[in-house]
């Protein structure tokens, strides 16, 4: 005999709110058997109770719903694994992040203010570069950037000669300040790519180089800027500030072998005032 159960019976029965059954059901992964035609009241059977379950524990590990429907529809278990190992390795990439966020943490509340760096002056010579820009919202940079300088290797070619240099990238002092602001990507290009493209931003800049995750530059940010301020060489009129991408998640799948330059625009390299 089938046990047919309401959807708070139901419920209760699997720890699944009823709020969320009735969204499973809008999304067809988890459909009453019957639904009452007058009231629409969904009616569950006993038999279900294990699929509630299994997306439950799926959820509890943050997969996304529509990953957890490719795994309970699967009928090649190879798909069905697949998805399930690639949100495995997920969880353990966010697992580092917070293994670091906690251990920066832990750090700075220890009194570990920004590390000393090595700052270099330096005024890099005319180059061009292919480069896109566009008004970016803070958390949406590091989407925004892999799409771009992938448009803008395309628009190189194969043609390892024209490069002229590292990816880098322009933060205007807008992002920084609204959080959302003008970002722009850019590839230099070597001289024998003649004049195509455009000039990049001309000045003097001090330098020190970030080792390690994306997420950490603000320590970098902090020491650089605070070396600046304190020497009193910060630029009024160029504000935006340089990265360029020595060591970036194309060159290694590990982010603590990442290396990128931070190059804040400065008065000169003499430390001369501006006119």
């Amino acid at each position: 005999m089938v046990a047919l159960l309401s959807i708070g019976e139901f419920s209760r029965l699997t720890h699944v709110s009823v709020k969320a059954l009735r969204h499973y059901h809008d999304l067809e992964l988890l459909s009453p058997v019957r639904i009452d035609p007058d009231s629409g009241y969904r009616f569950y059977a006993t038999a279900q109770a294990p699929k509630a379950q299994l997306i439950r524990r799926f959820r509890d590990l943050g997969m996304p719903l529509d990953q957890v429907k490719v795994v309970l529809t699967a009928t090649d278990p190879t798909v069905r694994d697949e998805v399930i190992a690639e949100h495995l390795r997920s969880m353990e990439r966010q697992l580092e992040q917070t293994q670091t966020a906690v251990a920066s943490l832990r750090q700075l509340l220890e009194g570990g203010g920004p590390s000393p760096l090595n700052v270099v002056f330096h005024t890099p010579a005319a180059c061009r570069a292919v480069m896109a820009s566009a008004r970016v919202a803070w958390d949406e940079v590091f989407e925004w950037l892999p799409d771009t300088f992938a448009d803008l290797r395309r628009q190189i070619g194969s043609d390892a000669d024209l490069r002229g240099g590292p990816d880098g990238a322009f933060y205007s002092a807008e992002l920084f300040e609204s959080h959302i602001g003008e970002v722009t990507a850019f590839i230099p290009l070597s001289a024998s790519a003649g004049l195509a493209g455009d000039p990049l931003p001309e000045g003097p800049i001090a330098v020190a180089l970030h080792h390690g995750p994306l997420r950490e530059l603000d320590r970098t940010y902090a020491a650089l800027g605070s070396f600046v301020a304190e020497q009193g060489l910060g630029s009024l009129t160029r504000t935006a500030i340089r990265e360029n991408y020595l060591v970036s998640l194309r060159d290694t799948k590990n982010e603590h072998g990442l290396v990128t330059e931070v190059c804040w625009p400065v008065l000169s390299t003499r430390g001369e005032r501006e006119s």
